[in-house]
């Protein structure tokens, strides 16, 4: 099996490529659904995340855990947002290493983790993928996708590490800057070198 990474930094289409990826019949696990799972479900982390942000209101309006309000919060205090990672990364490795397991069968699995490079687990995989845009394209992306401010959507961008650095650690580096058909294409080609491997 060849265990697969995609990832990129925020609004740079991971979430085109995952679907691309279904369509061509590979099981995909996304890190961001992990995420929202744990705070949702999982009382640990919760109480963990409360506590975290115990000088915060970060419920909505069913005092459940506001993703929204947390996100303003960390994103302007990085300090917080380390010890946000580091509360709920070990958990999400543990669900990608169970989803591999589990799909042992397969001769590709991916896993989709936007913060692969932050969090270090690019040591779990065999391949990176790497979706880059440009950075006007992704503020552009935020602004819509999630009714930020250009201040808010910058926050963002600039709590990741750079696309530069990011390029020089993938294996294949896909450029959505263009059609979702020219992405798909792309995604293709890389699905065809790697099937060769096997």
């Amino acid at each position: 099996m060849i265990k697969l990474a995609v990832t990129g930094n925020i609004a740079s289409g991971k979430t085109l490529v995952e679907t691309f990826l279904k369509e061509q019949g590979i099981v995909t696990i996304d890190a961001d659904e992990i995420v929202h799972n744990l705070l949702e479900n999982n009382i640990e982390i919760k109480n963990q995340v409360f506590n975290l942000f115990k000088d915060n209101d970060i419920k909505d309006e069913n005092g459940e855990i506001s993703r929204l309000k947390i996100g303003s919060i960390v994103f302007k205090d990085r300090e917080k947002l380390r010890k946000l990672e580091n509360l709920i990364h070990p958990a999400v490795k543990v669900k990608i290493e169970q989803f591999f397991i589990e799909n042992k069968e397969k001769d590709i699995a991916v896993a989709v983790i936007p913060l692969l490079f932050e969090s270090g687990m690019e040591n779990q995989f065999d391949y990176i993928i790497l979706i880059v845009a440009d950075i006007d394209s992704r503020i552009k992306r935020l602004i819509k996708r999630s009714n930020l401010t250009y201040e808010e959507a910058m926050d963002r961008i600039n709590s990741q590490m750079s696309q530069e650095e990011k390029i020089k650690k993938a294996d294949f580096v896909v450029d959505n800057n263009s059609t979702p058909k020219e992405t798909k294409s792309q995604i293709l080609d890389i699905l065809s070198k790697l099937k060769s491997l096997i």
